[in-house]
């Protein structure tokens, strides 16, 4: 029997090219080797995506993306990861007439000593437009149906990302936002998401800074910043503060969610902390815990994420996952 999914994914599927054993990075006009190159599946809604599966059964989580077919093929590398981790892919919207077009890359720089240097190649991936939505529009309406949650990040024009919100407000379907993915150097406008507002908003303290231009320095400026997010209608705030946990707030309550005292190994790594959070947030959401419980979880996860090697989805029965 093929199960119809309980969480929706919106968000990019990319390629991550990482180069290993750097032993420094090059000057102008230097060449430098490493030890080991790997291309693997990437994009923020693709690790979402993936990172949620663990926690729900075959089939119960989907993803909806683009894709450009491309000659060399790329394009199979998210789509296969996908497939292989039980997730649907029937929202995966396939450009079949661009092939001298790449996926998006993502290309990352590891040196020996832990450093490391990032570079980010947007493309068609990252494009999303209201009329491809409206595409998959009977799988957000069954989804809505089925008292599922739809998660999105803002890997995608802000117009389209508002357009999905006015989209599940119409079908009453709840949406958790991850509000990562637009170019760190553009200036944008986060207003027109919350006209019609996500039920669930889980920034990074420098998200949140610069969503509501209040700095998030602590326990009291993500009070702050979290008020004017509530105030624009959101019901449920997470603010995650790298090594200081997260802060947690409703209407009615607001409190600190502090990270686990666990033994931090060399290799720890932050990549997809946040992302493994959001996914075990809804995971304990779609099983029935309240808000903090649920954002006590996703601390935890996110915290064991950091200190395990390489980016690699949490189970749920993980031996220090314990709540």
């Amino acid at each position: 029997m093929t199960l119809s999914p309980k969480a929706l994914v919106i968000g990019a599927l990319n390629i991550d090219l990482v180069i290993q054993g750097l032993p420094h990075f090059a000057e102008p006009g230097e060449q430098v080797n490493g030890q080991s190159v790997r291309l693997s599946a990437g994009g923020k809604g693709r690790n979402l995506a993936a990172m949620l599966a663990p926690w729900l059964r075959p089939g119960e989580v989907g993803m909806i993306g683009k894709l450009v077919q491309d000659a060399q093929g790329l394009y199979q590398i998210p789509l296969a990861s996908l497939r292989d981790a039980g997730i649907s892919t029937a929202g995966v919207l396939l450009e079949t007439d661009r092939p001298t077009d790449l996926p998006t890359l993502s290309i990352f720089l590891n040196r020996t000593d832990g450093q490391r240097a990032s570079y980010y190649l947007p493309d068609r991936n990252e494009t999303l437009t209201p009329s491809e939505i409206d595409q998959v529009r009977p799988l957000l309406t069954q989804l809505a149906a089925q008292g599922g949650i739809l998660l999105m990040t803002l890997e995608m024009p802000l117009t389209t990302a508002a357009y999905i919100l006015r989209l599940a407000h119409e079908l009453g379907l709840p949406v958790m936002l991850d509000p990562g993915g637009q170019p760190p150097e553009a200036e944008v406008d986060f207003s027109p998401l919350f006209t019609h507002p996500p039920k669930w908003i889980k920034p990074n303290a420098q998200e949140a800074e610069r969503i509501t231009g209040i700095p998030v320095q602590g326990f009291e400026g993500a009070k702050m910043a979290a008020k004017k997010l509530l105030d624009w209608g959101v019901e449920k705030v997470l603010i995650t503060d790298g090594e200081k946990g997260a802060y947690g707030f409703t209407q009615e309550s607001s409190y600190e969610v502090p990270t686990p005292d666990l033994p931090i190994p060399p290799q720890a790594e932050s990549t997809g902390c946040g992302d493994q959070a959001l996914a075990v947030l809804c995971a304990q959401t779609l099983a029935g815990l309240p808000f903090r419980k649920a954002a006590e979880a996703a601390v935890l996860a996110g915290t064991l994420q950091f200190i395990q090697e390489g980016l690699t989805p949490l189970r749920p029965d993980h031996p220090l996952f314990k709540v």
